[in-house]
């Protein structure tokens, strides 16, 4: 995945909640999902339901490593 635009951002993922590929890909790379205004994702049909967590899965960012403390 790049840093910048990719052709396919501007493709509408979801017409449930009108979110676009790209919305979804940066939100996230972020690590902020739900996008505000975007919150209603309970409300997706299944078919955008799928496409949506498929999406994610491809999209988030690689769990941060994290180190336990012993006492």
């Amino acid at each position: 995945m790049t840093d910048g635009p990719e052709p396919e951002d501007a493709l509408i993922l979801c017409y449930c909640t009108m979110l676009t590929v790209g919305e979804l890909r940066r939100a996230c790379a972020a690590g902020g999902w739900p996008l505000p205004g975007k919150e209603n994702t309970g409300r997706l049909c299944t078919g955008c339901l799928g496409d949506l967590l498929y999406c994610q899965s491809r999209f988030e960012r690689p769990p941060r490593e994290t180190r336990s403390v012993s006492p």
